[in-house]
């Protein structure tokens, strides 16, 4: 059989490394953003990627219980599920409409094409650009602009905050704002890591929200969450 082969850990005389790292010292020295930073692209980053990091996971960890994440998971905590079944189920929610837009946008921010190109072919499309536009902040994402200043005062603003910048001021006149999708994807790419850590960086953050919830909805409320009968709607015949 084929051995399995990875650069990510093993042990070597008795101990585990991890990307040439002796566990023992990690543990002793690093913090979990920097542990982070190192499973994900390799060597352990510099303090302003590790702020920069940790600004981003901040962002994403919350966001009220109106996420269908956020409800799901408290959902199935009320119907007597362990905890690992109740947050299982909130990260299953995340997909292509939430969470998922982060991986479309840095596929196309890490593009070789332009700006007016994306614009110009989505448009064509008759579809949407990933990362824009918000059903709450209509005309901004607040999260946005505050990553994006932590960026510049860590000198991480650089050709993909740029290029998504390019892309909301031609989007201004359908006002379609940058929204924390987007700007986790440019910021994601200044930080050099592959587009296919979008959703897990969401995953990530928004599991210890999920855990918030789920540990508060088995503490604090009633078995057994159901929707109100005002709150549905018969359409058959």
């Amino acid at each position: 059989m084929e051995k399995w082969k990875t650069t990510i850990s093993g042990r070597v005389d008795g101990e585990l490394i991890v990307r040439g790292n002796r566990l023992g010292d990690l543990i002793e020295k690093n913090t979990f953003i920097e542990m982070v930073f190192l499973l994900w692209r390799g060597p352990l980053p510099s303090k302003e990627e590790e702020a920069l990091l940790n600004a981003m996971l901040v962002a994403a960890a919350e966001h009220g219980l109106e996420a269908p994440s956020t409800y799901v998971a408290r959902t199935v905590a009320s119907t007597g599920n362990s905890f690992s079944a109740a947050i299982a189920s909130g990260i299953l929610t995340i997909g292509d409409f939430h969470g998922g837009a982060i991986e479309q946008a840095a596929e196309l921010f890490a593009s070789e094409k332009s700006a007016e190109e994306i614009v110009g072919e989505t448009a064509a499309a008759k579809s949407r650009i990933p990362g824009y536009g918000h059903k709450v902040y209509k005309d901004g994402d607040p999260r946005t602009k505050i990553l994006f200043e932590k960026a510049e005062s860590l000198g991480k603003s650089g050709q993909y905050v740029m290029k998504a910048r390019a892309i909301e001021a031609a989007l201004a006149e359908k006002k379609l704002p940058l929204n924390i999708d987007g700007a986790l994807a440019a910021l994601l790419l200044e930080l050099g890591l592959d587009p296919h850590f979008a959703r897990p960086l969401f995953i990530l953050a928004r599991t210890a929200g999920l855990a918030a919830h789920a540990v508060e909805e088995k503490i604090n409320e009633k078995p057994y969450r159901r929707l109100a009968e005002e709150d549905t709607e018969y359409i058959g015949s």
